[in-house]
C-alpha cells in the first residue's frame, strides 16, 4: 500500500481535504471498476470526463482521485494541472519504492495468454502479480503498477505498442528485470509498415533490460533470432522445434479440455496439461517454463503450475451455446492467429454436425490488407470450414472469394446474425467468432450464448 500525503510530496501536489484514510490499495480509471481503498483516477476522453463520476468512485469507496478540477465533492484530490501525466508520474514514483523484479511481456500476439502462463510458472516459487485484464498501455500499465501489493515477489505486465517508441516508454516506467517477446507477425503493419520495423519496436524491450537480465525469445521467427545476439544477459530460446532450448513434443491440441504435450527443456522432459486451446499455446508455455527457469523456478514445478491458468476471456475461449459450442477469439485479430484460431476450430474433437466461423475484419494491416483478408478465407476453404460470415468491409470484400454457405455484411451485424442463426440452427455447431477487437464482435458472443429464444429462429 501507499500513503496518498507521500504521493502529494512527490508529486508536488495540493492535498484537497485530507480525511483519512490516506492508505491506497489499487488504482482505477473507471467508476464502476473502483474497490474499497482504491485511488480514482479522473480522466478526460472522448466521450465522458471522470470528474462527472467523482460521487460513484467514493460511494463505491475510493480513498482518494487524481484531479485537474476540485469538483466540490470528496476527499483527498491529488490536484494537478495534467491527470495523464500526473498518473505517469505517480506510477514511477510508487515503482521507485518497489524492489520486485517485473517481467516484461510484449509481441504480435499470444502475449495476454503469455503474461498468464508467466504469472502461474513463477507462482511456483514467489508470491506473483500479474497486470489485470490487458492493462498494457499508457493508462493502463501505470494503473496496474499503482495496484502491486507490497508482498509480492515478482510481477509480470504485458506491453502493447501500435507504433515506435511505445514499448520503449513502457519500460523506463517499469524498469523490467526479466523479459519474453512471443513473436513476430503483420500486426500494426499500417503504423510501421514492415516485418523489420515491428520486430524493431518489440525489441525495445529487450534493450531496456539490464545486463544480467533474462530473455525468453520466440525461436519460430526469423527477426527474433538475427537479434539473439544482441542480447547481453541469458537469452533462451522457445519454439515449435528442437532447435529451440524449449520445445513442445507430442502435442495434442484437439482436446476440447485444452491441449497436452511433453516439454522438452535442457533439465528433461515434462509433461504438460492446460485449460487452454490452440496450437500456438504449447510454444507459449514452453516460453513460460523457459523464463520462470531463468528466474529460479524448477521446469518441473513451473510446468505443473500452468494447469491451473484458466481461459482468458475472448481469446480462444470455449463456450457452450443454444446451438452446439462457441469459440470465441473476438479480442483482437491479425492474420497469424486467424490461422491458428481457424486450424483450433476445424480439429477440436466435438459432437458437431458443422464448423462455421464468423469472420470480422482485421485492422491495422496496411496496404496489403486486401491480401491478408483474402487469405484468410482461402485459409477457412482449406481447413475445411462448412460456413462462412463476415462483418465489414474488408472482410465482405474478402467473401468474394468463398464459393461455400454463407454471407457478408459490410455493416448490419443484426442483419448478419440472422443469417447466422439460420445456419446454426440447422445442426450441431462449433462456431468461432474472430475479429479485431475494433468490430465489437463480443456483441455477437453474448448475443448467440445468452439469448436462446432470440437465437432459434424456430422459438
Amino acid at each position: 500500500m501507499w500513503d496518498l500525503r507521500e504521493a502529494a510530496e512527490a508529486l508536488e501536489a495540493r492535498l484537497v481535504r485530507p480525511t483519512a484514510p490516506f492508505s491506497v490499495s489499487g488504482a482505477a480509471c473507471d467508476s464502476r471498476r473502483i474497490r474499497p481503498g482504491d485511488v480514482f483516477v479522473a480522466l478526460t476522453g472522448s466521450r465522458a470526463n471522470g470528474h462527472d463520476f467523482l460521487g460513484q468512485a467514493f460511494a463505491r469507496g475510493a480513498v482518494g482521485a487524481v484531479v485537474s478540477r476540485d469538483p466540490g465533492t470528496g476527499s483527498n484530490l491529488l490536484l494537478v494541472s495534467d491527470v495523464p501525466a500526473a498518473l505517469r508520474e505517480l506510477a514511477a514514483w510508487r515503482r521507485a519504492t518497489l524492489e520486485v523484479p517485473i517481467v516484461g511481456v510484449t509481441g504480435s500476439f499470444g502475449k495476454t495468454t503469455m503474461k498468464e502462463l508467466v504469472a502461474a510458472a513463477l507462482s511456483a516459487r514467489y508470491r506473483t502479480y500479474r497486470a489485470p485484464e490487458n492493462y498494457n498501455t499508457e493508462i493502463g500499465v501505470p494503473l496496474a503498477v499503482l495496484s502491486i501489493p507490497d508482498d509480492v515477489e515478482a510481477a509480470v505486465f504485458e506491453l502493447g505498442m501500435t507504433a515506435r517508441g511505445e514499448i520503449r516508454e513502457l519500460a523506463d516506467l517499469l524498469q523490467p528485470w526479466a523479459g519474453v517477446i512471443t513473436s513476430i507477425g503483420p500486426a500494426h503493419l499500417a503504423q510501421l509498415g514492415s516485418l523489420e520495423a515491428i520486430a524493431d519496436a518489440k525489441w525495445e524491450l529487450a534493450e531496456a533490460l539490464p545486463e544480467e537480465a533474462v530473455l525468453a525469445l520466440g525461436w519460430d521467427y526469423p527477426e527474433l533470432r538475427a537479434r539473439a545476439d544482441r542480447c547481453s544477459g541469458l537469452c533462451l530460446r522457445f519454439g515449435s522445434t528442437p532447435d529451440a532450448d524449449f520445445h513442445p513434443r507430442h502435442v495434442a491440441t484437439d482436446r476440447p479440455e485444452g491441449v497436452a504435450f511433453d516439454a522438452v527443456t535442457p533439465a528433461g522432459v515434462f509433461p504438460v496439461q492446460l485449460k487452454l486451446l490452440g496450437e500456438h499455446v504449447p510454444v507459449l508455455a514452453c516460453g513460460a517454463i523457459a523464463l520462470a527457469w531463468g528466474m529460479g523456478v524448477p521446469e518441473k514445478s513451473a510446468a505443473q503450475a500452468l494447469a491451473h491458468v484458466d481461459p482468458v476471456p475472448h481469446r480462444l475461449h470455449l463456450r457452450p451455446a443454444p446451438f452446439g459450442w462457441l469459440l470465441d477469439d473476438c479480442y483482437n485479430a491479425n492474420p497469424l492467429s486467424m490461422r491458428a484460431a481457424l486450424h483450433t476450430a476445424v480439429t477440436l474433437k466435438l459432437p458437431v454436425a458443422q464448423r462455421v466461423v464468423l469472420f470480422g475484419d482485421m485492422l491495422d494491416l496496411g496496404p496489403d490488407e486486401e491480401h491478408f483478408h483474402a487469405q484468410a478465407v482461402r485459409e477457412a476453404r482449406s481447413e475445411g470450414v462448412d460456413a462462412l460470415f463476415c462483418y465489414g468491409p474488408r472482410a465482405k470484400a474478402a467473401f468474394r472469394g468463398w464459393s461455400g454457405p454463407g454471407a457478408a455484411e459490410a455493416e448490419d451485424l443484426d442483419f448478419l446474425l440472422g443469417e447466422v442463426r439460420r445456419t446454426i440452427w440447422t445442426a450441431p455447431t462449433l462456431l468461432l467468432v474472430k475479429g479485431s477487437r475494433g468490430m465489437a464482435l463480443e456483441r455477437a458472443v453474448e448475443s448467440l450464448v445468452n439469448n436462446a429464444a432470440a437465437a432459434d429462429p424456430t422459438s
